[in-house]
């Protein structure tokens, strides 16, 4: 996969939840900031209803105070990759109900990609491969955007949530994909291990996910053998769609 933009080229993440840019592609983030590209994060999602859906808890916080302090996370996770605030973007829909309103999200899109039209590199959830709705729906609605717009920059798929995402969180909101994936797309994995440490970093940010931080709860959001794996990982794996030549 190519290296990294040059400096002043934007490149921009959309992740459907706080904690997914990060998970995904926080290597590429922080390797992306330090050789001085205008990296933009955008979250289709407000992250609140992320212990109601998944572990049954509905106060200490509520939903709507969750919405808060994730905000506040998401944005010093950033901080810790090399992206300042003003670089993160909130399209401000409900988490786990992102299908409701597909329509207002593809104009936010259309808006902000309008207003992008330089931009050289996007990380997206896969559009196909991603089982998560919240996941799926804002890749597919990316990429309708980006065609509608006839942008073509560089587009890097990541998958978050697989069938042993599912079975690790014990919980499933799935939306079924309309088509099978590009036959000539390929995986290529690229190596973070300079970046790993900033990316643990902005991880821990996300303390709502990866601690016990309600009162309720007996297990974390994101389940302790997933944060192992990805503690572990010293690459960051992406889908792309180009000639070998060109990658």
């Amino acid at each position: 996969m190519r290296a990294e933009p040059a400096a002043g080229e934007t490149v921009i993440v959309f992740a459907p939840h706080p904690d997914d840019e990060v998970i995904a592609c926080g290597g590429v983030i922080a390797a992306r900031a330090a050789a001085g590209a205008r990296v933009l994060i955008v979250f289709s999602t407000d992250g609140s209803r992320s212990h109601s859906a998944v572990l049954g808890i509905d106060s200490d916080p509520t939903p709507a105070e969750l919405a808060v302090i994730r905000r506040k996370e998401a944005e010093s996770a950033a901080k810790a990759l090399g992206v300042p605030a003003e670089n993160v973007v909130w399209l401000g829909h409900t988490d786990t109900r992102l299908a409701a309103s597909m329509d207002a999200f593809r104009a936010q899109v259309t808006r902000l990609l309008a207003g992008h039209r330089d931009v050289a590199e996007v990380y997206l959830p896969h559009d196909v491969r991603e089982l998560n709705a919240d996941h799926r729906l804002t890749g597919e609605g990316v990429a309708g955007c980006l065609a509608g717009l006839g942008l073509s920059p560089r587009l890097r798929k990541y998958v978050v949530w697989d069938e042993d995402t599912e079975a690790a969180f014990a919980f499933a909101n799935r939306a079924e994909p309309e088509r099978e994936p590009s036959p000539t797309e390929r995986l290529v994995s690229v190596d973070i291990a300079p970046w790993v440490a900033r990316k643990l970093d902005a991880l821990e940010e996300h303390r709502t996910q990866v601690t016990l931080f309600s009162p309720a709860q007996t297990r974390t959001v994101v389940p302790e053998p997933f944060l192992a794996r990805l503690r572990a990982k010293r690459t960051e794996d992406f889908w792309i769609d180009e000639p070998e030549e060109d990658a």
